[in-house]
């Protein structure tokens, strides 16, 4: 159970700085389907979350304790360091095709994507079916709220205040993390 709210947690946090939520409003707003783009999301993160899930369970029988402890602070601190410096996403094209296309740019996102690799970590040190269980629901969550907010609700939002309050949460966990698995703590 640890697991699962780990990564939801994660999942929630990072997910709301991250730059895939503007392409998933915008893409609902300007197709006019937000069902679509709601299955897209869906298919796309049972995909990425499924393979976070898998690596973890593969990798984390190979590491000591601690080294697990210290694989999640370098997660969290990536993704600390992504919410403070976030990228821009390229407006998804709002063809025929809007939950393959929003499917496909969400997994190929997911490869290199933040929370993806928080899945991974808490995956690593736990129970790793609950933690991908729990970063689909948090990321899903998240994305799903920008897509029914749609384009012109979602740009309204505080978005550096919060990309830098997620950032700062981040970071201390991630440090906190870090310290003690070195057992400087």
């Amino acid at each position: 159970m640890d697991s699962l709210m780990a990564a939801l947690v994660a999942a929630l946090l990072i997910r709301a700085s991250d730059p895939s939520t503007d392409m998933v409003a915008t893409a609902a707003e300007r197709s006019g389907r937000p069902g679509s783009v709601l299955s897209g999301i869906l298919i796309a993160l049972i995909v990425t979350q499924a393979a976070a899930a898998a690596g973890g369970y593969f990798i984390g029988p190979h590491l000591a304790p601690n080294a697990q402890r210290l694989f999640l602070a370098f997660a969290l601190l990536a993704a600390a360091s992504s919410a403070f410096w976030p990228g821009k996403a390229k407006p998804i094209d709002a063809g025929r095709f809007t939950a393959t296309g929003v499917a496909t740019r969400l997994i190929l996102g997911g490869w290199t994507g933040r929370s993806e690799f928080v899945t991974l970590a808490v995956a690593v040190g736990g129970t790793a079916a609950l933690a991908g269980i729990g970063g689909l629901i948090g990321s899903f969550v998240v994305l799903a709220t920008a897509a029914v907010a749609g384009e012109s609700l979602w740009a309204t939002r505080p978005r550096r205040a919060i990309d830098w309050t997620i950032g700062s949460v981040l970071a201390v966990a991630g440090a906190w993390l870090a310290l003690s698995a070195l057992r400087l703590i």
